[in-house]
């Protein structure tokens, strides 16, 4: 029994099975799956969502198309009603609802309300006219469902469907012809929208209005910020000083995220004021001789390999057991 275990058992609050149990989970004899079954049940609302397509695909001709969208609205009422019926009261501190199937019935909504604005869209061939709207339409529903209802990943899908009212989508076609980021529009508005999910993130917390959901928006913010002004630093006629803004920023981030002992943000953020410095560096040294080169194939590797022991010297840093 440890130190603590023990202390606790002498005071007489914790019992001997109850130090048992801790003992045993302390030693991993005892394992948490809860990540691990979440898992599974988000990928089983995936599969039974393509199913449910696959299905109504197949049987097309004798349902028909508004039969099929009088179905997919009749599954989004039936979801929504559960869904009031189990939800408790809004707090903005964080509210976490008993019912062990009430987050996946919410995401499987918010599946199903994208299923069929495109499926009224295709049909009605209002893609051009309507997409705009309909990326404006589902980013507030979904960023209404996610505080409403304290979900995160119905919350991301509010941030992607809000990304994509401003034009920031990447299709795989126009990824694979390399044209996925054209024009300095696009990059500006990266960076705009990524620093804005940054801001509104910390008034959010500094007012106390759902706390939790900071991570998320930073997560985002941050990936949508580097994308951008990486894109603009090798794709823009001033690229030092870009290089410098990407430097700066990132390190600032770097420094501000390590002090709060977030390990992802950090990590994006160390890794983009990287980039940046090293840009620098290859654009003073090819300035010069040709020794300049040479110290690149130095550089690299050392560079690397500092960075990883970095990472495994401080990994107690970021953990809750310091």
């Amino acid at each position: 029994m440890s130190k603590i275990h023990q202390e606790l058992f002498e005071k007489n609050l914790i019992d001997t099975k109850q130090v048992e149990f801790i003992e045993a989970v302390t030693e991993r004899k005892i394992i948490s799956v809860y990540y691990e079954l979440r898992l599974v049940l988000y990928l089983g609302i995936m599969l039974f969502t393509a199913g449910v397509g696959y299905i109504a695909y197949q049987n097309l001709g004798d349902i028909g198309h508004l039969g099929m969208m009088a179905l997919l609205l009749l599954a989004i009422g039936a979801c929504g009603y559960y869904i009031s019926k189990k939800s408790l009261p809004y707090s903005n501190e964080e509210v976490k609802v008993n019912h062990i199937y009430f987050d996946y019935i919410l995401i499987l909504t918010s599946l199903l309300i994208i299923a069929l604005f495109t499926y009224v869209q295709v049909y009605f061939q209002l893609i051009e006219l309507f997409l705009n709207w309909t990326s404006i339409i589902s980013a507030i529903i979904f960023l209404t469902l996610a505080y409403r209802y304290d979900n995160k990943a119905v919350l991301s899908l509010g941030i992607t469907a809000l990304a994509a009212t401003f034009g920031l989508t990447i299709s795989p076609v126009n990824w694979v012809s390399g044209d996925w980021l054209p024009g300095l529009d696009l990059y500006l508005t990266s960076i705009i929208f990524g620093l804005s999910l940054i801001g509104l993130s910390e008034v959010l917390s500094r007012k106390g209005i759902k706390k939790h959901f900071t991570f998320t928006y930073q997560n985002f913010g941050l990936l949508i910020y580097y994308a951008g002004i990486m894109a603009l630093l090798f794709d823009f006629s001033w690229e030092v000083m870009i290089a410098f803004i990407l430097l700066f920023s990132a390190s600032a981030i770097s420094y501000y995220t390590w002090a709060k002992k977030e390990f992802l943000l950090f990590l994006y953020s160390s890794i983009a004021a990287y980039v940046g410095f090293t840009y620098l560096l290859v654009r003073l040294l090819t300035l010069g001789d040709s020794d300049g080169i040479v110290l690149l194939v130095y550089y690299f590797p050392i560079s690397c390999i500092a960075y990883v022991l970095l990472l495994v010297k401080n990994k107690n840093h970021f953990s809750d057991d310091e």
